[in-house]
């Protein structure tokens, strides 16, 4: 194999070509907003998620919110950073601010288009169906199974 090296013809100099690797594709994290007031709550939360893939590479990035009202702020704080949730996981009861009203003005105000799985100690079916009613795409009742957990979030992303 003979290496070329510059020639010159003229004015003009002609290089020889060189290879270039094709890009390689990076699939950008899952990036899921954990609301849960109980801080034992997102912790498990937290290493449930960051162990899966769910398809986008190694990586899952969470954050967590102790309420509501907290959620919007943190969602409004990264939209403007350009960086947006794919999935907010939104406890029924909290604090300052409920997960329903918390959820309705995601959807209405921030137009979240994400999914939002709301999760509950609640198993009544007006609380499920309060929930869903003010936006959430799916709703998980505790104590939760990872196994529900995981297919649910699979399943949004689909």
């Amino acid at each position: 194999c003979k290496v070329l090296s510059n020639m010159h013809i003229g004015s003009m100099q002609i290089v020889p070509p060189v290879q270039i690797a094709p890009p390689t594709i990076s699939t950008p994290p899952l990036r899921i907003l954990i609301v849960d007031d109980s801080g034992l709550n997102r912790k498990v939360l937290v290493r449930q998620l960051e162990s899966e893939t769910f398809g986008r590479g190694d990586k899952v990035v969470t954050q967590e919110a102790d309420d509501g009202l907290t959620a919007i702020e943190t969602m409004r704080a990264e939209a403007a950073a350009g960086r947006v949730f794919d999935i907010v996981l939104m406890d029924y009861i909290m604090v300052s601010m409920h997960g329903p009203e918390a959820v309705s003005i995601i959807r209405k105000d921030l137009l979240f288009t994400g999914s939002i799985i709301g999760i509950t100690g609640n198993a009544l079916p007006e609380d499920i169906n309060r929930f869903k009613a003010s936006g959430a795409d799916a709703v998980l009742t505790k104590p939760l199974a990872r196994g529900s957990l995981i297919a649910t979030i699979r399943a949004r992303l689909s």
